[in-house]
């Protein structure tokens, strides 16, 4: 699944309730169907559902925090790109 799906990850997947958990981004809603139904499409593979949320809300001060506890991570590399 990595091989086909890892540059649509918007964080690592993972397990619950013998489910893998993919969240999963793509450019318009039409491509995210396009992203489920290759899942479905997976060896294995007995079911997948697509949800699409309304509405995503991130918290500046919780995201400000988040960042710099981050940076100080030596595992962690950021990098800033200018235009």
């Amino acid at each position: 699944m990595n091989k086909i799906f890892s540059k649509s990850y918007l964080q690592i997947p993972f397990i619950a309730k013998n489910q893998i958990v993919l969240f999963m981004y793509s450019e318009n809603i039409f491509k995210m169907d396009e992203l489920t139904q290759k899942v479905r499409n997976v060896e294995n593979v007995k079911s997948a559902d697509l949800f699409i949320p309304k509405k995503i809300s991130f918290y500046i001060d919780w995201l400000e925090k988040v960042i710099i506890d981050f940076k100080k991570s030596s595992k962690l590399h950021l990098t800033y790109q200018t235009n």
